[in-house]
C-alpha cells in the first residue's frame, strides 16, 4: 500500500469543507505563496485535479505565479491546465500564452501589446504577433492608434497586417515612406494598394500604386510620375520608371526632357532609356545639355541645330550651353552663337555673350569682324572691348577717325557709362521763348518739320520755322479770335474761330502758302481741333456738332447726339488717338468715340476735368484745374491708377508719344512728368517765371514741348535730354538718327561736363559715324535758342 505524503494530506485536507477544510486550504495557499515548494507542488496538483473544489482558484494561482517568477515546471502548468490569471496583467500574458487572446481581449486593452510584443517567452510573443497581424476593424484601429513607431514589434506586425490602417494613419505612413524609404512599409503599403487621402500625397501614392496608362496621363499625376523619376536611392523612381515606360505618352516624353535639362537625375533616366524631343533643334541642345556629346555628333555634325537653339533659349540656358560647348571643344562657338547674321544678332547678345564672343574673335585675330561688334554694341561695352585690339588699325577715313576717337578716349570712364547721381540733371531744357504782341491762346507743332502754328486772341495766326526762329506764314484777316489752330503737315494750317455768344457765325479756316479758304461754318465756336491722320481732323463746336475731314475738304459733320450724347455734352476737347482712330471728347465727362462704327462709351471721373489726353487706346488721363490727375479705362469708366497724381493746378496736359509719360504744366509754369501707368512723379522741371501757361503741345515724335503765355510768350523745351540716360546703355545698333539730336542737344548743353560728356562725345561720333550716308540725319532738329521779339 503507497503511503501518503504530506502533500498528498494537505490536497486531501483543503478539499474538504466546512471550517477545517477551509482553514487547511487558507494556509496552503499562503504557505505556496510565501515560496513553500512543497505548498506549491500542492496547488499545482489542486490545480490539476478538476473535481477538486479550489481547482479554479489554484489553477489562477499558479498562472499568476509562472507570469511572476517564469519558472518552467509552472509553465508546464499552465499549459497542461489551460489556466489563465485572473489579474489583468497576469490573465494578458497567459492568453497569449495559450493563443487565446481573440475574443478575450477589447479595445481598451490594445495599449498593452506593445508589453506582450517584448514577452520574454516566445510563445506569448508569437501568439501576440499573430493576434495583431489578424485584428481587423474597432480592434485594429486600437492597435494602430499604440502604435510604438518605426522598427518596433508592434509596427512590424501591424505592417503585416493584411488590412490597410484608417485614413490619418495611412497618410502618415506614405508621407514617411516618401521622406525616408523603409523597406517593410513600403512593402506594405503595395500590398494594401490604398493611396493616401492627403491631396499633396495622393499623386505621388497613386504613381507608386497604378498601373492604368489612361489615369497616369491625367494631371496631377503625369506630375508626380515627373518628380517621381527625380528621386534618387528611392524605391518610388524605379516604379515610375517602370509607369512612364508603359505610359509612352509624347507630350509626357516632352515634358520629361524639358525638365532633364536642369536636373541631372531626369538626364541620366532620359539617356538610360533614350528619351528625347522630337523636335531635331531640341534635341541638339538637349543632348549637349544632358552629357550625352556622341548623341549630339550624330544628330549636328556642323552646329547649325544648336545654333537655332542657342538662338531660342532663356539667358540661363544659354549660359549652360557656352559651358557645355567650351567642354566639348570641337565646335565653332562665334556660329552657334551669332548664327549666320552676325550683326543682325549683336542687339541680342548678352554680356556674357558679347565678353565671349570678343574674346574668341581676338584669339582668331578676326580684328574687322571685333571692330564691327565693338561699333554695334553699347558704348560702355564697346569701350571695355575696345582693350582687346593690339597694333591692328582699320582701313578708310572714316573708320580710321572713329578707331582713333576710340583709342584717345578716356576707356575708363566711358566703360563706368553715366555718372549716376552726379551734377547732371537729365531733364528738359528750356532752349528758346519767341515774344509776341498779344496773347497766345493755341499752338500747334507740325507733323513733318520744325514748324510751329500759334492762334492769337486779336483774330491772327501764324507759322514759325523754329530753327531760325523766324515767322514764315502770317494770317490776321479773321473776324473773330482764333481760339484753336491745328498744323496738318505740309505747309497747311488749319484755325478755328472762337466768338462770343451771340456775335455771329465761326469758320475753321484752311491756311496754306499765304492764302486761305473756309472748310466749315458754323453757328457757335470751334472748340478745338485734332490731327487724326495725315492731313485729317476731327474738330468740336459749341453747337454740339463733332467735324470729321482732311485739310482739302469737305468737312462732314455729325451731332454728337448719334453717338448717343446730350447737347449738354457738347465738345470742349477733341483728343484723337491716332492708332486707334479712336476720339477722347471732353464735355461734362469723358467719351470714348469711333467715329467708323459710331460706338461711344463713357466715363466720369468724378468731378468736373479741363484737360484730357490719351495714355493709350483705351485709356485716358484726366486732370481739372486744381491739378488732380487720374488715369480712368473708358470701356468701363473704372480707374486704372493706384492712387491720384496731385499737382499745384493744371494748365496743360500732354503725352510723351515715345515713352508714355505725362506732362502737365502747373499754375506756376512747373512741367511735371509722371509715368503713363501709375501717375508716379518721375522729374519735375522748375520755371523761374511762376506764371501760369494758356496751353501745353508736345510735338508727334515727343522730342519738344512748347508752351504759351497769356503776356504773349511761347516757351520752347527741348525733351531730348530725358532720353539720353536710355540711350547710352543701349546697343549702337539698335539706335537711329533721331537718337543723334538726342546726344547732340546734350553735348550742347553747358551744364553737362566731366565723365558724362566724355561718355556722349564718343557715343555722338559712333552714331555720326554709323548714320553718316542716311538721309534721314536731317531728323536731328536744332531749335535756334535765345529770346525773339516777333510780332504777329
Amino acid at each position: 500500500m503507497t503511503r501518503r505524503t504530506d502533500e498528498d494530506r494537505r490536497v486531501i485536507a483543503s478539499g474538504r469543507r466546512g471550517p477545517w477544510g477551509a482553514r487547511a486550504a487558507k494556509r496552503l495557499f499562503a504557505d505556496a505563496g510565501d515560496g513553500a515548494a512543497g505548498a506549491r507542488e500542492a496547488v499545482v496538483r489542486i490545480a490539476r485535479t478538476p473535481g477538486h473544489r479550489l481547482c479554479d482558484r489554484a489553477r489562477e494561482r499558479v498562472a499568476a505565479w509562472w507570469v511572476r517568477t517564469r519558472d518552467p515546471a509552472l509553465r508546464a502548468a499552465v499549459l497542461e491546465t489551460a489556466a489563465a490569471g485572473g489579474l489583468r496583467a497576469a490573465r494578458r500574458v497567459t492568453l497569449a500564452l495559450h493563443d487565446r487572446l481573440g475574443g478575450a481581449w477589447r479595445e481598451a486593452d490594445a495599449g498593452r501589446a506593445a508589453e506582450l510584443l517584448a514577452d520574454p517567452d516566445p510563445d506569448v510573443r508569437a501568439h501576440a504577433a499573430a493576434f495583431c497581424r489578424g485584428a481587423a476593424g474597432p480592434m485594429l484601429h486600437a492597435l494602430w492608434a499604440a502604435d510604438t513607431g518605426p522598427g518596433t514589434p508592434l509596427r512590424g506586425a501591424l505592417l503585416a497586417n493584411g488590412a490597410p490602417p484608417p485614413g490619418p494613419v495611412l497618410d502618415a505612413l506614405w508621407r514617411a515612406w516618401l521622406r525616408d524609404p523603409d523597406d517593410e512599409a513600403g512593402a506594405a503599403l503595395l500590398r494594401w494598394r490604398r493611396p493616401a487621402e492627403d491631396p499633396w500625397l495622393a499623386p505621388s501614392s497613386v504613381v507608386a500604386l497604378e498601373t492604368d496608362a489612361v489615369i497616369l496621363r491625367r494631371t496631377p499625376y503625369r506630375e508626380a510620375l515627373l518628380d517621381a523619376l527625380a528621386l534618387r536611392d528611392h524605391p518610388l523612381r524605379d516604379i515610375a520608371a517602370a509607369r512612364f515606360r508603359a505610359v509612352h505618352d509624347r507630350p509626357l516624353v516632352e515634358e520629361l526632357c524639358g525638365r532633364a535639362v536642369a536636373d541631372p537625375a531626369l538626364a541620366a533616366f532620359c539617356a538610360e532609356h533614350r528619351f528625347a524631343p522630337a523636335d531635331p533643334v531640341a534635341r541638339a541642345a538637349f543632348f549637349l545639355l544632358t552629357g550625352q556629346p556622341r548623341q549630339y555628333r550624330a544628330l549636328d555634325p556642323d552646329g547649325s541645330l544648336l545654333s537655332l537653339a542657342y538662338l531660342s533659349r532663356p539667358d540661363d540656358e544659354r549660359a549652360r550651353l557656352r559651358t557645355a560647348m567650351l567642354a566639348e571643344g570641337e565646335l565653332d562657338l562665334v556660329r552657334v552663337i551669332v548664327g549666320e547674321d552676325r550683326r543682325g544678332r549683336v542687339r541680342d547678345l548678352s554680356a556674357d555673350e558679347t565678353r565671349y564672343l570678343a574674346e574668341q574673335l581676338a584669339h582668331r585675330r578676326a580684328w574687322g569682324d571685333l571692330w564691327s561688334l565693338v561699333k554695334d554694341v553699347p558704348i560702355a561695352t564697346g569701350a571695355a572691348l575696345f582693350r582687346l585690339f593690339e597694333d591692328w588699325t582699320p582701313g578708310g577715313d572714316d573708320e580710321r577717325r572713329l578707331f582713333a576717337l576710340f583709342r584717345a578716349a578716356d576707356l575708363t570712364a566711358v566703360a563706368s557709362g553715366l555718372d549716376e547721381g552726379g551734377d547732371t540733371v537729365w531733364t528738359a531744357a528750356r532752349r528758346a521763348r519767341l515774344r509776341f504782341r498779344h496773347s497766345v491762346d493755341d499752338i500747334s507743332f507740325s507733323p513733318d518739320g520744325p514748324f510751329l502754328a500759334v492762334a492769337g486772341r486779336a483774330g491772327v495766326a501764324g507759322v514759325f520755322d523754329l530753327r531760325t526762329a523766324r515767322l514764315v506764314e502770317r494770317y490776321d484777316w479773321f473776324d473773330s479770335p482764333v481760339g484753336t489752330v491745328l498744323h496738318v503737315g505740309n505747309g497747311v494750317v488749319l484755325a478755328g474761330e472762337r466768338g462770343r455768344h451771340g456775335a455771329g457765325p465761326c469758320r475753321v479756316v484752311r491756311c496754306a502758302a499765304g492764302a486761305d479758304r473756309t472748310l466749315h461754318t458754323s453757328l457757335g465756336s470751334i472748340t478745338s481741333l485734332a490731327l487724326t491722320g495725315d492731313g485729317t481732323f476731327a474738330g468740336g463746336t459749341r453747337d454740339g456738332d463733332l467735324l470729321l475731314g482732311d485739310a482739302d475738304g469737305p468737312v462732314r459733320v455729325r451731332p454728337i447726339t448719334e453717338f448717343g450724347l446730350g447737347r449738354r455734352q457738347w465738345p470742349r476737347r477733341i483728343i484723337a488717338h491716332r492708332g486707334s482712330g479712336r476720339l477722347a471728347l471732353l464735355g461734362r465727362s469723358v467719351h470714348l468715340i469711333d467715329p467708323a462704327t459710331g460706338h461711344s462709351v463713357g466715363a466720369h471721373p468724378g468731378r468736373t476735368v479741363g484737360e484730357v489726353g490719351f495714355a493709350d487706346a483705351d485709356t485716358v488721363a484726366c486732370a481739372d484745374t486744381r491739378g488732380w490727375t487720374v488715369l480712368l479705362r473708358v470701356a468701363d469708366g473704372r480707374r486704372v491708377s493706384p492712387r491720384n497724381a496731385q499737382i499745384r493746378g493744371c494748365a496743360g496736359l500732354g503725352v510723351l508719344p515715345r515713352s508714355g509719360e505725362l506732362v502737365i504744366a502747373d499754375r506756376t509754369g512747373d512741367l511735371h512728368f509722371l509715368t503713363g501707368a501709375t501717375l508716379d512723379a518721375v522729374d519735375v522741371h522748375r520755371t523761374p517765371s511762376g506764371e501760369r501757361p494758356t496751353g501745353l503741345t508736345v510735338s508727334p515724335g515727343g522730342e519738344f514741348l512748347a508752351a504759351g503765355y497769356g503776356d504773349g510768350r511761347v516757351d520752347l523745351y527741348d525733351l531730348r535730354l530725358r532720353e539720353v540716360p536710355g540711350l547710352v546703355p543701349r546697343p549702337i545698333a539698335d539706335l537711329v538718327p533721331r537718337d543723334l539730336g538726342a546726344v547732340g542737344a546734350a553735348l550742347a548743353d553747358p551744364a553737362v561736363a566731366g565723365r558724362d560728356r566724355a561718355v556722349l562725345e564718343l557715343l555722338d561720333a559712333s552714331l555720326a559715324h554709323r548714320f553718316r550716308f542716311d538721309v534721314a540725319l536731317g531728323e536731328a532738329v536744332e531749335l535756334t535758342g535765345g529770346e525773339h521779339d516777333i510780332s504777329l
